[in-house]
């Protein structure tokens, strides 16, 4: 009898706080939820399609900084605290820079970026918040930037 059953590869991320990012369909989920947020505001609050994109793209990047780039820790008593002092950015893949996971967290607010600022028609005070926002959140996820704090705000004690 043929083989039923897709053979996964198991995760070599024992962070649990992390590891449900390697889960096939997350992606597809991320997505999906970016998209059903734009309906929302399209829809719900009467928004222009271009103000709506800008809406997204701007929550997007304040919840993804709050949660990857501030945050540190996991919500998990298991680990012992070797995960305190790193962020969830920090913590994915167990610090391993460039992998498939990081490059499209980091292609997602280029591309919200890209969509949000066409869509107001590069208009400039759309255009000048989508572009501080996209800057700070893709600086944020640099190779060069693992386990910097700048000018030592969110350090530890």
């Amino acid at each position: 009898m043929a083989n039923l059953y897709v053979q996964a590869v198991p995760t070599t991320d024992l962070n649990r706080n992390t590891e449900w990012f390697t889960y096939p369909g997350v992606w597809t989920i991320y997505i999906l939820i970016l998209m059903f947020s734009w309906l929302v505001f399209v829809s719900v609050f009467g928004c222009s399609a271009g103000m709506a994109w800008t809406v997204v793209h701007l929550a997007h990047s304040i919840v993804t900084y709050h949660f990857f780039h501030w945050k540190k820790g996991t919500p998990f008593s298991d680990d012992q605290g070797i995960y305190n002092r790193l962020t969830w950015w920090e913590q994915i893949e167990n610090g391993k820079q460039l992998t498939r996971n990081r490059k499209f967290l980091t292609l997602v607010p280029v591309v919200l970026y890209l969509i949000a600022s066409h869509t107001t028609d590069y208009q400039h005070p759309m255009l000048f918040f989508n572009t501080l926002a996209v800057f700070i959140l893709v600086v944020a996820k640099f190779p060069n930037m693992h386990k910097v704090r700048i000018f030592g705000i969110n350090a530890d004690q």
